[in-house]
């Protein structure tokens, strides 16, 4: 008995091929007196807004058959 199909875990018969992506990398530099990596116009790379996280927790609570909806932000 010869099988012509190989066979190949679920995940892998649903998968499509990945797509290059071309994101510009910024150009960094090391700053030798302070230690950290610096972008050309001198500001430290971790203030970039590409390194910045911002989530939004959204929890509730229902007590006494009343519903309270409480959000918090957390900002880097």
């Amino acid at each position: 008995m010869e099988i012509t199909k190989t066979l190949r875990p679920f995940g892998l018969t649903q998968a499509v091929p990945v797509t290059a992506e071309t994101t510009p990398s910024p150009v960094l530099a090391l700053c030798p007196e302070r230690q950290i990596s610096v972008t050309e116009a001198g500001t430290p790379f971790v203030h970039e807004p590409s390194l910045k996280s911002q989530f939004i927790t959204t929890s509730q609570t229902k007590e006494d058959n009343q519903l309270s909806t409480d959000n918090e932000n957390d900002t880097d």
